[in-house]
């Protein structure tokens, strides 16, 4: 852990409480340079820290930090302009093709989250299909002219329609960009690269293919969790989401999405996010919260979880984050969040055909 990351990350979290609707803490100097240059190229957070300034006359910024912000969020309004466009187009050609989708995260969640897309930066749209409807997915976005792009090697010749499916089912999702407006898509049929088996078919069956699920629906906010700790929690702009999911999040679902979470041995995980989220935001846990997790907060696994994601979220470049040697030879960071759900056999044979299909 940087000491000078983590100083810097505690002090942009205190400045970006009054942009998420928590109550303002001491700031005590305007915005530096180096601050703004770390809230939006670090933890990609740079429109939001210009929204707190907006919000908040206590906190101000230096000429150079100010210039930044603003340009900041003009380029992430544009960013999320263009999202919007490619959004409302691709949902379009999945509804005339009768194809039932959900948008993960992105634009959606940023308007639930705060009102305005153009606050949360993000850099393409993700959208999960059926498996038994991605053959057909493929074949439409090739015949609306969507450019696929490739994520193996293509060192062989093989043809593309093959090549697309392959890697679906290998990675989870493929890439395609939207010719008009250069936004990525990706087109998902599972929701993560390793995971609990049936986790993806119970998470459509709860969400129904709601084209953006409601964040009352207890599986969509576990999704949004999970998705920030297999990761890891490396950006803040993450732990920004979670704690706004949880302020409103409603009382009933808190123990259902734990409820849901221990059938695939993640409840630990959810624990110690909401904990960490806690750390860098207090306030982000009412009394409610704090009567739930209270067990898990004297759990040793879960302290040395919770530890580990401020490791990550602190260090000073978003990079791979330290795991135990044994996860590491695994599954990566899901032998962890999904403890003892993640098949020996399993992982190791994807991780086996990944590694063969990415050079092929």
């Amino acid at each position: 852990m940087d000491s000078d990351s983590k100083a810097l990350l505690l002090s942009l979290s205190r400045y970006l409480r009054p942009a998420i609707s928590l109550p303002p803490r001491g700031v005590g100097e305007p915005i530096s340079e180096t601050l703004a240059t770390f809230a939006d190229n670090r933890h990609r957070v740079g429109p939001l820290l210009h929204m707190a300034m907006q919000n908040c006359a206590d906190i101000t910024a230096t000429g150079p930090a100010a210039t930044l912000l603003e340009s900041a969020c003009q380029k992430n309004l544009i960013a999320s302009l263009k999202q919007k466009a490619a959004e409302q187009r691709i949902s379009k050609l999945l509804k005339d093709h009768s194809i039932p989708f959900t948008v993960l995260k992105g634009r959606g969640l940023a308007q639930q989250l705060h009102d305005n897309s153009a606050v949360r930066r993000s850099k393409d749209i993700d959208i999960l299909i059926s498996p038994d409807r991605s053959r057909q997915a493929i074949a439409m976005m090739n015949q609306q002219g969507y450019i696929y792009k490739s994520a193996t090697l293509k060192r062989t010749e093989i043809p593309q329609s093959i090549r697309q499916k392959m890697e679906l089912k290998r990675f989870k999702d493929i890439t395609f960009i939207d010719p008009a407006v250069s936004v990525p898509i990706e087109l998902h049929q599972r929701l993560f690269k390793f995971e609990p088996r049936d986790l993806t078919g119970d998470f459509n069956n709860s969400v129904q293919f709601d084209a953006q699920p409601s964040l009352s629906n207890s599986f969509y906010c576990l999704y949004l969790v999970l998705h920030g700790s297999l990761a890891m929690w490396p950006r803040l702009k993450w732990v920004v989401d979670l704690s706004i999911v949880a302020r409103n999040m409603p009382a009933d679902n808190r123990l259902e999405m734990l409820s849901i979470a221990a059938t695939y041995g993640c409840d630990t995980a959810v624990a110690a996010s909401l904990l960490m989220t806690e750390q860098v935001f207090p306030d982000s846990l009412d009394d409610g919260w704090q009567q739930i997790l209270k067990p898990y907060m004297k759990a040793r696994n879960t302290a040395e979880l919770k530890d580990l994601f401020f490791e990550t979220l602190t260090a000073d470049t978003n990079g791979r984050p330290n795991l135990p040697w044994k996860s590491s030879l695994l599954s990566g960071s899901a032998d962890i969040i999904f403890s003892g759900k993640i098949g020996l056999m399993d992982s190791t044979r994807a991780r086996v055909l990944n590694s063969v299909f990415a050079r092929i």
